[in-house]
């Protein structure tokens, strides 16, 4: 069973590393398609990609995710140290693992879609 992502922002500029949230990008987990029901996320531990137009995974992280659990919100906050270096629309995965089990969080009707600009 898929859980589905649904990006807040979709939009993020390179080299954007200020500390205030409103430049960071969060989405939340739904059990559902039609984005009704959250998902608690608190038990997992996250990994955030980022696939291109033929499904390859160009940017693949564990660092600066802050996941909010009980509500399935997720925070993505990059460094310097870990920002990925892209330019263009790019599919958003998020991965979700807990004792071997992992479940894959998907987007419907691009609500998982980025630009990086």
């Amino acid at each position: 069973m898929p859980l589905y992502l649904k990006l807040d922002s979709k939009m993020w500029v390179q080299g954007d590393f200020t500390t205030s949230n409103t430049y960071d990008i969060s989405g939340t987990v739904y059990d559902d398609a039609r984005f009704a029901t959250t998902r608690d996320i608190s038990s997992f531990t996250p990994t955030l990609q980022f696939i291109d137009y033929d499904g390859s995974v160009v940017y693949s992280t564990t660092t600066g995710l802050t996941n909010t659990g009980s509500v399935g919100i997720i925070l993505i906050k990059f460094s310097q140290d870990n920002s990925p270096y892209l330019n263009g629309f790019y599919k958003t995965r998020l991965m979700l693992e807990s004792s071997g089990n992992r479940i894959t969080c998907i987007g419907v009707n691009g609500s998982d879609d980025m630009f990086f600009d």
